[in-house]
């Protein structure tokens, strides 16, 4: 029986990590198996493009995303550059050939690149580059661009860290109560299945009123933290019961940090 291939996703990522690694080698031979794969997977280009040695290698891989994308804004650049860069094919004598003007990753400064940051202009390599729907930006661009959606002043989160206690203690008592009236039997298991959520989402909207409806980074990880430590010793300790207590608050925790991010 034939073992199957390995998803693209793996690959990229086992790509990745030989690119940091500084082994090009095999990051260019696991691109090419996801190509193998996938022909138009457009960050498998990308990444070729920037590892390849030779200019005509580079152009031919920066060609193939632009088949597939023509709007490709980096792709696009990234080729003017290398054609500006490129020696002429027949020289004069008198000729003075123009600079290769070689860019640099601004974070890995021994990283050769031909990606820019489509915000600030910044040089980027595959690793630091994050794909947005308006193309590739780098990590503090992306960040500062998601901090206009974070607005929670400290007393909003305070508020909030006080909402997640009370949720905390509300998903306790219920959990209590479902594990003291159903215990840990089919029915209470498909009780718990619908219960769990409902609780998760009804918690997310307690807290989201606490914090006066701001949004704070990590505080989904926070709260629901908070949440699940207060409420698991009181389910876990009073019912005298582990499995029930833990169906219910850990699919109450999973909503409630879906639904506060």
């Amino acid at each position: 029986m034939s073992t199957p291939p390995t998803p693209a996703s793996q690959l990229i990522s086992a790509a990745r990590s030989a690119a940091m690694a500084g082994d090009h080698a095999e990051a260019e031979s696991l691109y090419r198996q996801v190509l193998a794969q996938t022909p138009e997977n457009i960050e498998a280009w990308m990444a070729l493009a920037t590892l390849l040695n030779t200019p005509a290698q580079k152009r031919e891989a920066l060609e193939r995303v632009l088949a597939i994308a023509p709007e490709h804004v980096e792709a696009a650049a990234a080729l003017a550059r290398l054609e500006h860069s490129s020696p002429a094919p027949v020289p004069t004598p008198t000729s003075t050939p123009a600079p290769v003007s070689t860019l640099y990753c601004a974070n890995h400064p021994n990283r050769e690149t031909l990606l820019r940051c489509n915000k600030c202009n910044k040089p980027i390599c595959m690793d630091c580059a994050v794909q947005t729907p308006v193309g590739y930006r780098c990590k503090d661009c992306v960040r500062a661009q998601q901090d206009k959606f974070y607005t929670a002043t400290p007393t909003n989160q305070l508020a909030g860290t006080v909402g997640a206690a009370v949720s905390g203690l509300l998903l306790g008592i219920a959990a209590l109560l479902l594990a003291r009236l159903m215990g840990f039997s089919f029915f209470g298991i498909l009780i718990a299945i619908f219960a769990g959520p409902a609780l998760g989402g009804a918690l997310a909207r307690l807290i989201w009123k606490f914090s006066g409806r701001k949004r704070a980074r990590s505080f989904n990880l926070i709260a629901t933290g908070i949440t699940v430590i207060i409420a698991a010793p009181i389910a876990i300790f009073l019912s005298g019961s582990l499995l029930m207590p833990l169906v219910v608050i850990g699919l109450a925790a999973s909503t409630l940090y879906a639904r506060l991010r």
